[in-house]
């Protein structure tokens, strides 16, 4: 039985990659945790994606994970827990999101993946592949290369920074090596499933939720650029890494994105808010931050603003990715590129989990029905604001 080590199992991505590892593979699955928890607290997640794939899961499946806590913050420790259960490939997937925690970044991130690399360097490591980010460029402009990148004169955010510098790392290394970058990761592309924690678009949909259901606004202000955003269902992410494991040689640094010209625009994610739950009689979207009437808009628009304004920035931006790793795939049309329908699918399953939006729903309807018979009333659909972006009816 081959055997894969997985970091990250406690994360989105690795619980992700675990479970495709067990439904298509024979696998025995090591995963290192930074704590001592219950094993059923490790095992549960990974089953319940297992289960969402269709798969049947049995007492084998859990027979092939072996969960391997060690002490945080230690090379000696993490190199004797896994003394025990050499594995011939790692699959790194473990990394922290915080945008403004600086120093748990370069920890995690960075420091990390060096002392992997060096334990994988030691225990004859056959393969290692390290998921980054499709963003670990930095703003550029042209095309974002499927190589190691140079320095760009902005970053998003220090993370994007990061999982350069561990990009670099890896590809230094002496081991055999894969490079995989994915997009926005987001839910199931057919059942909006996702079980991560609250980043990227997710991040924008709570703030939304917490923000902007306490009271039906007739007016609703957003930064909404006509820019596409790509988004990468988790479902193609499964996909493309088992894919990458079976095709791609050795040094390989793939782009993980849907196709571009499918995928949504901001100011459509927006749309779907607007017409699926608030409809307020004017919708006013503006492409930049500094286009935003901050001292006029009502105070939870602004805070909600000011919440998103990084991933929206970072969607914003004029990403092309370049997708010849994608090709080499050749997963065609079995990878389920992001589309405004398949991120509805997913929206629409955060708004019905929610008790705070279906509570929303429930106790402004009228307002709705209002709102709905004024927009059917007006003559013209959509009025421009030189100053002030453009305001919509529903």
């Amino acid at each position: 039985m081959e055997r894969v080590l997985v970091t990250g199992v406690s994360g989105y991505l690795g619980k992700l990659a675990a479970a495709a590892l067990l439904a298509q593979t024979d696998a025995e699955l090591i995963l290192p945790v930074r704590r001592l928890p219950l094993a059923r607290d490790v095992e549960h997640p990974v089953l319940e994606e297992l289960a969402a794939l269709g798969v049947r899961v049995s007492d084998e499946h859990r027979r092939r994970m072996v969960i391997v806590p060690y002490a945080p913050d230690s090379h000696a420790a993490l190199s004797e827990a896994l003394a025990p259960y050499p594995a011939p490939e790692i699959i790194h997937c473990a990394g922290c999101l915080d945008y403004f925690n600086e120093n748990e970044l370069w920890a995690t991130n960075v420091e990390f993946t060096r002392q992997l690399l060096e334990l994988a360097e030691r225990t004859a490591v056959r393969r290692f592949i390290y998921i980054s980010t499709a963003y670990s460029s930095g703003y550029i402009e042209g095309s974002v290369p499927e190589a190691l990148h140079t320095e760009p004169e902005r970053d998003p955010t220090i993370y994007t920074r990061t999982k350069r510098a561990a990009e670099n790392l890896v590809a230094a290394s002496p081991l055999a090596t894969l490079i995989l970058r994915p997009s926005i990761v987001i839910g199931h592309s057919r059942t909006g499933r996702y079980t991560g924690k609250q980043y990227g678009l997710y991040q924008l949909w709570s703030g939304i939720e917490r923000l902007l259901s306490s009271t039906w606004e007739p007016d609703l202000h957003a930064l909404a650029p006509t820019s596409r955003v790509n988004l990468l269902h988790q479902d193609a992410f499964q996909r493309a890494l088992l894919a990458a494991r079976e095709k791609l040689p050795a040094g390989a640094i793939v782009n993980l994105v849907s196709n571009p010209k499918t995928c949504p625009l901001m100011r459509e994610l927006w749309d779907l808010w607007m017409d699926r739950v608030f409809r307020p009689e004017r919708r006013y979207y503006y492409e930049a931050a500094d286009d935003l009437p901050v001292s006029t808009m009502p105070r939870r628009q602004r805070a909600l603003m000011a919440l998103a304004s990084v991933n929206i920035e970072i969607a914003a931006h004029d990403w092309r990715f370049e997708t010849r790793g994608m090709a080499r795939l050749g997963l065609g049309t079995s990878f389920p590129d992001a589309t405004l329908d398949s991120v509805a699918t997913c929206q629409d399953l955060f708004v019905s989990s929610s008790d705070k939006l279906q509570a929303y729903l429930r106790k402004f309807s009228r307002s709705h029905a209002a709102a709905t018979a004024a927009a059917g009333a007006m003559s013209c659909p959509e009025i421009s604001m030189a100053s002030l972006g453009s305001a919509t009816t529903p």
